[in-house]
């Protein structure tokens, strides 16, 4: 080779030279960029759905709780009414085998009770003699007819004066 083609050639492999490293350089550093905006952007929609997740599963648990909450308010309430029930019948002066239905409370509780006459003994095998049997029960119904919640009572009463 000539020198001054030797000479040419050298500066255009370094001119080749430079140019590629400067082609490198700007794509690499170009990549990075994307690469972490697209990684950001991938930790914020993995947040997000674990963020998600986690709210679905309060809302379901507090959803349960609040079912469970609404019935033991309910179960407490048909309860009173049942106490209050079976102590208006057991303190009447006078009991004689029948059946009592009591009208429906605001909260839309039903009861209603029966009075059995009962013959009870004592270890001598003495009879007692004026017993009663009082059956309480209580309950509230759902729209189809279907009873939700009933609970039921029953106590033995000693009547002096009934017949």
């Amino acid at each position: 080779m000539k020198p001054a083609a030797l000479q040419h050639a050298r500066t255009g492999a370094r001119n080749a030279a430079g140019l590629s490293k400067l082609l490198l350089r700007i794509p690499h550093s170009g990549f990075r960029a994307l690469s972490s905006s697209g990684f950001a952007l991938l930790e914020i929609l993995l947040a997000m759905a674990l963020f998600a997740l986690v709210a679905v599963g309060m809302t379901r648990a507090l959803d349960q709780i609040a079912q469970t909450t609404k019935r033991s308010r309910q179960e407490a309430q048909v309860l009173r009414v049942l106490e209050s029930v079976l102590a208006e019948v057991a303190h009447q002066p006078e009991l004689k085998p029948r059946t009592v239905s009591f009208p429906k409370t605001g909260d839309g509780i039903d009861a209603a009770a029966s009075i059995e006459k009962v013959r009870l003994f004592t270890q001598d095998k003495v009879e007692l003699d004026k017993m009663f049997l009082i059956r309480a029960e209580a309950w509230l119904a759902e729209g189809s007819g279907k009873h939700a919640l009933k609970r039921q009572m029953e106590t033995y009463v000693y009547s002096p004066s009934s017949p």
